[in-house]
């Protein structure tokens, strides 16, 4: 660990300086207050200090003050290490802001000893840190993802009425009018004209038909029923037909013969990984073809789907922003999942899913 020594007498700073270079420190030396100051407010300053009382230029509680005034989730840990050892003198110094005191003249086993429990508290000062700015990283993509969610259903309400308006509106309307011509029809005409009467009921056949397979697509986008009713191979199956279908893109599935016994809304949040992928895939990556895997090791699940397009941009494997992929993220986390993004020897985009739950295969 490098440490720095603050002392401008030259006995005891080589003293203390070779008792921690044989316990395999590295060491920074200074000989007043000011350049101890100085050394402090560099980028790469030494996390530990030994730090003496009695200094030119500038004494150790001044540095201690100013070096306590930085703002920092990661403070230096200070050892004031004087030969002034009255207790006033040791309240004044931890007052300044002094971690631990030790009095001239010492013993090296413990000056190495309180050194070992100042390194013990900067490791776990760095990992507390981190630990901080990894919760506000992921709490920034929280907001980021909640107010991508309120815009997708938004987007979703508003695509919704766009069908409903422009397929179900036009073929009820037209409904509607041939019903209302049938009811005219058979109010002012005696005897009414089966055989018209029939080739319009005929010719409303077609419309009702649309209307039920745009019904049913609708609800299958919505909640996907081959999921809960056939299971999560079934579902990845029929969605990549149906994809298949609509794009071109060749699809080629390593499944488990059986189903996947899974809780319901583990289920639903890979498939919706499988959902976001495909998407992407079609929209960006400029494919011909994905495999998608699914398999059981023991109580793990993997989940891989990989294409052969261009692959993810570099910004995306440097830590995505990209909310489609944040939002996997988000649903396999909240089963203590993992979501990989990665680019596969040929240059494919890959994503592997990983997660650990109890299943079983249904027979």
């Amino acid at each position: 660990m490098r440490i720095l020594i603050a002392e401008d007498d030259l006995t005891s700073r080589i003293v203390v300086a070779s008792v921690l270079k044989k316990s395999g420190h590295e060491v920074v030396e200074t000989v007043n207050g000011f350049d101890a100051w100085q050394a402090l407010q560099q980028p790469d300053a030494p996390r530990l200090v030994i730090l003496d009382w009695m200094m030119p230029v500038m004494d150790g509680p001044e540095v201690l003050r100013r070096i306590r005034a930085l703002p920092t989730e990661r403070p230096s840990y200070i050892i004031m290490l004087t030969a002034r050892s009255e207790k006033a003198s040791i309240i004044a110094g931890l007052d300044a802001g002094a971690n631990d005191y030790l009095a001239k003249p010492f013993d090296p086993g413990e000056l190495n000893a309180r050194v070992e429990v100042g390194q013990r508290m900067v490791e776990m000062q760095d990992a507390l840190a981190t630990k901080v700015e990894e919760l506000r990283q992921s709490q920034a993509a929280l907001h980021v993802l909640t107010a991508r969610m309120q815009a997708v259903r938004e987007e979703e309400r508003s695509n919704l009425a766009r069908e409903l308006h422009d397929a179900f509106g036009q073929h009820l309307t037209a409904l509607q009018i041939d019903l209302m011509g049938m009811d005219r029809h058979l109010q002012t005409v005696t005897p009414p004209d089966l055989a018209l009467l029939s080739d319009r009921i005929v010719a409303m056949v077609p419309l009702i038909e649309r209307l039920t397979e745009q019904t049913q697509t609708m609800c299958a986008e919505l909640r996907p029923s081959v999921l809960f009713e056939l299971g999560l191979p079934a579902a990845i199956e029929w969605q990549a037909e149906e994809t298949a279908a609509r794009s071109g893109l060749v699809c080629h599935l390593a499944l488990p013969a059986a189903d996947v016994e899974l809780h319901q809304d583990l289920a639903l949040a890979l498939f919706r990984i499988v959902q976001e992928s495909l998407t992407n895939v079609v929209r960006h990556a400029q494919a011909t073809r994905v495999d998608i895997r699914l398999d059981l090791t023991g109580s793990e699940l993997n989940l891989a789907i990989e294409d052969n397009g261009r692959g993810f941009p570099p910004q995306a494997l440097a830590g995505s922003k990209a909310l489609g992929l944040l939002g996997m993220c988000e649903r396999i986390g909240a089963f203590c999942g993992t979501v990989d993004f990665s680019n596969g020897p040929a240059g494919g985009a890959l994503v592997h899913v990983r997660c650990t739950a109890p299943m079983s295969l249904k027979s």
